[in-house]
């Protein structure tokens, strides 16, 4: 074991490179294991190799298993590090205001130009047709509910959200470098490339 001094944004990196090295060394394990074919017996050599393979196999489940553990250990060292200084309080305000920002957005890109403001109803006919011949249903058009001044406030709205949005991943950002030092297995840690 041997003690690592990075900031939070790395360990979040770290761990998440070790969950991808988990993750391929477990699927490779598996494949070896449960899916090795062979067409006939081609002697010692054929067994020798095999058994080679399982090995490895079996080597590969030992690494990950402690990889796995040190993903744990460095999620909850995290978990309590974003705790006491915050984070977690601003990342969820953040995907608040970044949930309701799209929110508004995806309603003022909604607003297109073949929309029919309120204000020009009663100039369309009392029944729109189709045009295309096969369609036997009436024509719709969409109509704008928003007038201009509604819409400039929840235009005006998004981009103050955004601008909100901004702010926190800055301080989040900011939190981040906060530096914790974590023990790790020397093979993991190679893992992760550190």
């Amino acid at each position: 074991m041997k003690a690592y001094t990075l900031s939070l944004s790395r360990w979040h990196k770290v761990a998440e490179r070790l969950s991808r090295t988990y993750t391929e060394l477990t699927q490779n394990s598996r494949q070896t294991l449960i899916n090795t074919q062979v067409s006939g017996y081609l002697g010692e050599t054929q067994i020798a190799r095999l058994v080679e393979q399982r090995e490895k196999a079996m080597a590969n489940i030992e690494h990950a298993f402690a990889i796995q553990d040190s993903i744990v250990a460095i999620r909850r060292i995290l978990g309590e590090a974003n705790a006491r200084i915050g984070v977690a309080r601003e990342l969820a305000e953040q995907d608040a205001l970044t949930r309701r920002q799209k929110f508004l957005e995806s309603i003022v890109v909604a607003q297109g130009s073949e929309m029919v403001r309120l204000e020009e109803l009663s100039s369309l006919p009392k029944q729109i047709v189709s045009e295309d011949r096969y369609d036997r249903s009436r024509g719709q058009v969409r109509v704008g509910l928003l007038d201009e001044t509604q819409l400039a406030g929840i235009k005006k709205q998004a981009d103050g959200l955004l601008s909100r949005v901004y702010t926190l991943a800055d301080r989040v950002s900011d939190l981040n470098r906060e530096r914790l030092s974590i023990e790790l297995p020397e093979a993991t840690a190679a893992a992760a490339g550190l």
